[in-house]
């Protein structure tokens, strides 16, 4: 119980993000563009529906790569002024600082994420009353929130492993890697399992057409393969930390 309590108030300090009014501005205008696709049925052939679905699930993937990529900002800037330092002299392992942090930064997303799901999901179906929101849809929204968990262990992992002032820097580019993993799985120094496999949280045409071939076991095991992910990236984080000196 005293693990949990000390990593829950690490993961306090993590999910302040979301008690910035910025972020509920930022939230309101991604749900505004999302919304503007119903105006472009003549542009789009017709094709408006399918636009709408593909635009909230591209801005709902940027939100959680920005929120993910926030603590690396976070991490650095606590190891720069020594605020790492005096958590982690009191009872508080490394390891636990990280998860921490992992946890803290996921719960942050999966909120952001989840906010502009249920928004998608009121406008979507106020512009079309005669068309539900469809399970391909909804899982395709389910499979991003699900996303943050994997990609904040990634941007917890580079915040430690790589110098300060790449660090974002160096998660954003392998993100992007990991949703293309189709264009480098054929370099297997790149792609045999080091990078994670983000396409599987990308449901891509399923979700905008809403084609039924996706079922909820899938969304369960691809969180299940993102938690496994995210363990084995914090514990080589961990072990990396563990020899790094602090201020």
């Amino acid at each position: 119980m005293k693990t949990i309590n000390e990593v829950m108030a690490i993961a306090s300090g993590a999910w302040q993000l979301l008690r910035m009014r910025v972020v509920y501005v930022l939230i309101l205008c991604v749900l505004v563009l999302i919304g503007t696709a119903y105006r472009y049925d003549v542009l789009s052939l017709g094709q408006h529906k399918a636009l709408m679905v593909d635009v909230s699930l591209m801005l709902n993937t940027l939100a959680a790569i920005l929120v993910a990529i926030s603590v690396t900002f976070e991490i650095s800037r606590e190891l720069r002024e020594g605020v790492a330092s005096t958590l982690l002299s009191k009872p508080l392992g490394r390891t636990h600082y990280l998860i921490g942090k992992l946890v803290g930064i996921s719960i942050a997303g999966i909120v952001v994420t989840g906010l502009i799901t249920a928004g998608f999901c009121v406008i979507f179906s106020s512009a079309f009353d005669d068309a539900g929101i469809g399970q391909t849809m909804l899982m395709g929204h389910l499979l991003i929130m699900a996303s943050v968990i994997p990609m904040s262990a990634l941007a917890v992992m580079f915040s430690v492993l790589v110098p300060e002032s790449i660090a974002a820097i160096a998660t954003v580019i392998v993100i992007w890697f990991a949703h293309s993993t189709p264009a480098v799985d054929k370099i297997a120094v790149l792609y045999g399992g080091i990078l994670p496999d983000l396409n599987l949280f990308n449901l891509k045409a399923e979700a905008a057409y809403n084609i039924a071939s996706i079922s909820w076991v899938y969304l369960a095991l691809a969180l299940l393969w993102g938690i496994i992910y995210s363990v084995f990236a914090t514990s080589l984080a961990s072990l990396v930390f563990s020899f790094r000196d602090l201020k």
